[in-house]
């Protein structure tokens, strides 16, 4: 019989044999066999490479031989549990006597049949190196560590968001400036906890209805959380606060927000302002002494000879028909002197007097200034004085003149004003008393302050009036003499249209 030419075939069993070992020694791990009595049955090239042997070598070797006995002594209760059927997987730190210290995956498992004691008669031991895997995560750990470091010992807020809307990573510092309890601090909150603890505090923002659910709150945040632009912008809190909040997104969606409170520099950036506008104002007062001095030294001089004039006309008119009109006369020439002695007092800085004042009498005072002058154009004025009014301490002259100026005003402003069918003009005095302080209104129904001009018009030379009808002395100087009282002066919207002018006092009562 004739044989067939070439090699012998390989019975199968050898093949699959072979193919197996090849399969083991392409694998990335380190593979061995040990029997019951820690002798190595097989190694695969990547275990022989990492012990610097052979697998001839090491087969035959006992694991205390090829390892040490401390490391072999520290792996003989898990090879204890494979050979008992058990598969144990777990990671450590091994001290290799040639390789040194490297970070090792292990997987433990029975292999072979059961010897009379019902163990097995080997055990397989897979392990993988992760040594490079572990020092990234401990470098990354560190760094994380180090981070969180940084931002807790900041006061500024940081929090960082998912793409998922959970939390990353925040702060204490954002939790004290939102007023969040320390739980929500732990990474993977979901910002919905967050929005809903400020919710059920109450604490709105101005755009969010209290009416509309709970829920539905904490769907439309979180979606403006997620969607919001980046850049920075400053959120006004309930209680006042100013926080600055930038807003950056990164490549894959996830948000890093920083919080600054920012309240301080705010107000002093607003204190900042006042005392520019405080010295801005000083500056036009100083103008305007200057001009009251300049101006009162000039009348005083004409005036002096009209008082006198005044004097030996009523002297020489008493006992006929002219005798109240003289009286009347030189009434006010001595009223324009005391008008002109207190604008020289204001004008050197004195303080104004200090006297019991009936502020009934003041106002009649200040509308024999302007009250034949107001019904000669046909503007219908009433006054409403309350009964049993308390005084104020100050300068009547000086009362009187800001009645006299306010109802000037008004008189003015009806004037230069077109009348309307069925809307005469009117300016209306009341005279109140609102707790502890008396109240001055003067009415009209006239054009009226526009609102953004109500803090202006007290401005020394502002003025609302044609060009030579007004100075934007007088209301500066109305604020001046208010002040100088103790009190106040400022302007609303007359209901139905026109302006009112409010002036508050202190009473005197006691």
């Amino acid at each position: 019989m004739r044989m067939p030419d070439g090699p012998s075939p390989v019975p199968p069993a050898q093949a699959e044999l072979d193919l197996l070992r090849g399969v083991l020694d392409a694998a990335p791990a380190r593979v061995c066999v040990v029997s019951r009595e820690r002798r190595y049955l097989y190694v695969n090239r990547e275990f022989a490479e990492f012990a610097g042997r052979t697998p001839e070598e090491i087969r035959g070797m006992t694991t205390e031989e090829l390892i040490g006995p401390e490391l072999a002594l520290r792996l003989q209760e898990v090879s204890n549990r494979a050979l008992a059927g058990e598969t144990v997987n777990f990671e450590a730190w091994i001290n290799y006597r040639r390789n040194g210290r490297r970070y090792i995956g292990y997987t433990f498992g029975p292999f072979g049949a059961k010897g009379p004691d019902g163990t097995h008669e080997a055990f397989i031991n897979y392990m993988r190196d992760l040594t490079e895997m572990k020092r990234r995560e401990e470098e990354a750990a560190a760094q994380r560590a180090h981070l969180r470091a940084i931002l807790e010992g900041i006061a500024d807020g940081v929090n960082i968001v998912g793409p998922d809307a959970r939390l990353v990573m925040c702060n204490r510092g954002f939790l004290r400036i939102y007023g969040f309890p320390d739980h929500l601090a732990a990474s993977g909150t979901p910002i919905a906890d967050f929005v809903r603890d400020r919710i059920r505090r109450r604490d709105y923002y101005p755009h969010e209805d209290p009416c509309r659910s709970e829920e539905e709150l904490i769907l439309a945040r979180v979606a403006q959380i997620i969607t919001a632009p980046v850049g920075r912008f400053e959120e006004v809190r309930p209680d006042g606060r100013t926080i600055e909040v930038r807003r950056e997104r990164l490549p894959d969606g996830t948000l890093v927000n920083t919080y600054i409170d920012i309240t301080s520099r705010k107000e002093a950036e607003r204190a900042r302002r006042a005392s520019r506008d405080a010295l801005r104002r000083n500056e036009r007062l100083s103008a305007i002494a200057s001009l009251l001095a300049g101006v009162a030294h000039e009348i005083n001089n004409p005036l002096a000879v009209v008082a006198a004039q005044s004097v030996l006309l009523a002297e020489e008119a008493e006992g006929t028909p002219l005798a109240e009109r003289a009286e009347k006369v030189r009434a006010a020439a001595e009223r324009c002197g005391r008008i002109v002695a207190s604008l020289l007092a204001s004008a050197r800085q004195k303080p104004p007097r200090r006297e019991p004042v009936d502020l009934r009498r003041v106002v009649e005072i200040g509308l024999d200034l302007t009250l034949d002058a107001a019904q000669a154009v046909g503007i219908d004025l009433t006054v409403e004085i309350a009964r049993n009014l308390p005084p104020v301490r100050g300068d009547a002259d000086q009362i009187a003149h800001v009645v006299g100026n306010l109802v000037g005003n008004a008189r003015a402003a009806l004037s230069a004003q077109e009348e309307e069918p069925g809307r005469p003009k009117r300016i209306r005095i009341s005279l109140d008393r609102e707790g502890g302080e008396a109240v001055l209104r003067v009415e009209d129904n006239g054009p009226g302050v526009p609102a953004p001009l109500r803090e202006r018009v007290f401005d020394p030379f502002f003025t609302t009036k044609p060009d030579g009808e007004g100075t934007g002395v007088g209301l500066a100087l109305c604020r001046t003499i208010a002040k100088a009282h103790g009190g106040s002066i400022g302007v609303e919207e007359t209901p139905g249209g026109g302006a009112t002018f409010v002036v508050r006092l202190p009473l005197a009562e006691g």
